[in-house]
C-alpha cells in the first residue's frame, strides 16, 4: 500500500512510519517540523528508512494540494498533523483551529477530489467529551474512579468539547464522520487517550508519562496540576501503529467510525500510582507538590475498546508495566 502520513515526524507519526516502513510499505511523510523533537525524529526516519519528511503546513491548502497532486494518489492517509496542547490552544485559539480543523478539512477535500478510494484515519481526542464533571466520580487514596463506567467510557458518552483544543479536535472529528456520510469516503476518527512510547519529546502540558518519569529520574521536584489522582489508560504507540494498519484494511464507504481508543482498564494509571511504580521499580523517591488543576481537566478517562475490537479484532498487547520500563530506561539514558 501507499501511505501518506501527515505529522509523520511527530511522536505518533514516527512510530507509525517506522512500523509501515519496516513492513515494506511505501510511505510519504509531511510535517512542518514545528514541534519540539520533530527534527530529531526526521533525522531518525532518514537514517533508518531513507524517508525524508517534506516540510508542509497542513493548514496551507495551496501548498498542501500542490504537493499532493504530484503524488498521484494514496491507498491510505494517516492524518496525524495537529496542535496537541490544551494550554497552547488557550494561548492561541486561532492557530489551534487552523491546524486541527482547517488542516483536517484540507486533507479531506484533497482526498475527496483527487484520491477518493483512499482510507483516511484521523486523530481526535478524549477532550471532545469535555471535563466529565457530569459523570459520578468517587475517590480512593490513589485515584479518581468513575464507578458507573467499570469497563471505561464508550462512544455513548455525550460530546461536550471544552477549550479551543477540544473544539478544534471535535470539529475535525465531525468532519471525518461527515465526509463518510455525505461523500462516501472511508474514514475513521480515533478519540484516543494517553499515548506514550519511543520518539516522544514531552513537555509538562503534553506527554505526561514521559515528562514525569524524566523529572523523577533527574530528581527534580514536581509541581502537579491537582493532587495527582487523575487517571488515564496508557496506550503504547506501537500498539496504535498496528491499529492503523488494521483499520486501513476494513473501513467501508459511508460508514461512521468515531472510535474510543486507549489502553483500556488494565492499563489505567493515576499520577500517584505512577510515582508508586517508580518508587518500587527504580527506588526513586519522587518529590512533588499539589497545584491548581488545569482548565477542563478530566479526573478520569479510560477507554472502553469494545467497538474498535469488534471492528478490527485489535487489542493492546504492550502492558503498562512493560511500556513504563521502556520509558524509564530511555529517561535514564538521556
Amino acid at each position: 500500500m501507499k501511505w501518506l502520513v501527515t505529522g509523520g515526524a511527530g511522536f505518533i507519526g514516527t512510530n507509525l512510519v517506522a512500523h509501515l516502513a519496516g513492513a515494506g510499505e511505501e510511505v510519504c511523510v509531511i510535517d512542518d517540523l514545528s514541534r519540539l523533537g520533530s527534527e530529531r525524529n526526521a533525522e531518525f526516519l532518514k537514517e533508518q528508512f531513507d524517508i525524508k519528511p517534506v516540510v508542509i503546513d497542513v493548514s496551507d491548502r495551496q501548498e498542501l494540494s500542490s504537493f499532493l497532486d504530484r503524488e498521484e494518489g494514496f491507498d491510505a492517509v494517516a492524518h496525524l498533523a495537529g496542535q496537541v496542547s490544551l494550554l497552547e490552544s488557550i494561548r492561541n485559539p486561532r492557530r489551534d483551529f487552523e491546524i486541527n480543523a482547517t488542516g483536517t478539512l484540507n486533507i479531506l477535500e484533497w482526498v475527496r477530489t483527487r484520491s477518493s478510494d483512499a482510507t483516511v484515519i484521523g486523530m481526535s481526542s478524549n477532550k471532545v467529551y469535555g471535563d466529565l464533571r457530569a459523570v459520578r466520580i468517587t475517590e480512593t487514596p490513589t485515584r479518581y474512579v468513575a464507578p458507573d463506567w467499570p469497563n471505561g467510557f464508550n462512544e455513548s458518552l455525550p460530546l461536550d468539547p471544552h477549550g479551543p483544543y477540544g473544539c478544534s479536535k471535535g470539529t475535525a472529528d465531525q468532519y471525518l464522520a461527515d465526509y463518510a456520510r455525505t461523500f462516501g469516503l472511508r474514514t475513521a476518527s480515533l478519540r484516543q487517550s494517553s499515548v506514550y512510547g519511543p520518539h516522544q519529546h514531552p513537555r509538562s502540558d503534553q506527554g505526561w508519562v514521559a515528562h514525569l518519569v524524566g523529572e523523577a529520574v533527574c530528581e527534580r521536584q514536581i509541581r502537579l496540576n491537582g493532587v495527582g489522582k487523575q487517571v488515564r489508560d496508557l496506550l503504547h504507540a506501537r500498539d496504535l501503529a498496528r491499529l492503523f494498519v488494521l483499520l486501513a484494511g476494513c473501513l467501508e464507504p459511508y460508514a461512521i467510525n468515531q472510535i474510543n481508543v486507549g489502553g483500556g482498564p488494565s492499563n489505567a494509571l493515576s499520577i500517584l500510582e505512577l510515582f508508586g511504580w517508580l518508587a518500587e521499580t527504580a527506588d526513586l523517591d519522587v518529590r512533588f507538590l499539589p497545584g491548581e488543576e488545569r482548565p477542563s481537566d478530566q479526573p478520569v478517562f479510560i477507554s472502553d475498546n469494545s467497538l474498535v475490537t469488534r471492528l478490527t479484532g485489535w487489542v493492546p498487547e504492550i502492558g503498562v508495566d512493560s511500556g513504563l520500563r521502556q520509558v524509564l530506561q530511555a529517561a535514564q539514558q538521556d
